[in-house]
């Protein structure tokens, strides 16, 4: 990176692909760190805020708006389901099976959302968050209702407070993290 360059000019906000061995072994690898990441966060949640997922949800956004920002697609999909197989093979939720499609389709909304913006004022990111966890949420809610056998109005009340904590968390979390590499000087 050049001495006057900025972050977002770096990365190209309008590049929806991106296959190189850097993003895809890239994405596994963070993928993994996910994995432990939510494991620590659902167990924290379970003591603090049973039946939400306030820090899993914060660190899902996170997670997974700064891949699919950084790393693009396929790679957001590839750390998501790694996350999600584990996550279901680990025992980690009873909703486990339904962060399948909540991973890869809420990095697919992140995408599309950031490839629609410049992704240089905080408000764009806090728009392609806001897709990303309403669409993760929505399937969450599915499970909560299909798996927990949740009523519908507990099911929109807890999926809408996990969707606002984790837009307005991911959202700061991900603008940091960009911040941060970019003060580092690191490519991605």
């Amino acid at each position: 990176m050049l001495p006057n360059q900025t972050f977002e000019s770096t990365v190209s906000t309008k590049k929806f692909w991106r296959v190189d061995t850097k993003a895809l072994v890239g994405a596994i690898l963070i993928g993994v760190v996910f994995v432990l990441a939510q494991q620590v966060a659902h167990r924290i949640d379970n003591m603090i805020f049973p039946g939400l997922l306030i820090i899993g949800g914060v660190s899902w956004a996170t997670f997974t708006g700064f891949v699919a920002y950084l790393l693009r697609q396929p790679a957001g999909v590839i750390m998501g389901e790694t996350q999600a197989l584990i996550a279901i093979a680990s025992g980690l939720s009873p909703l486990a099976v339904f962060f399948i499609p909540a991973n890869g389709l809420g990095s697919i909304a992140f995408s599309i959302s950031s490839s629609m913006f410049s992704m240089e004022k905080w408000y764009h990111f806090l728009l392609a968050q806001a897709a990303t966890n309403i669409t993760g949420n929505i399937c969450t809610g599915l499970g909560m209702y299909y798996i927990l056998n949740l009523p519908v109005p507990v099911v929109l009340g807890l999926s809408i407070l996990t969707a606002a904590v984790g837009t307005a968390g991911g959202t700061a979390a991900t603008i940091y993290i960009s911040r941060l590499i970019e003060r580092a000087g690191l490519t991605i």
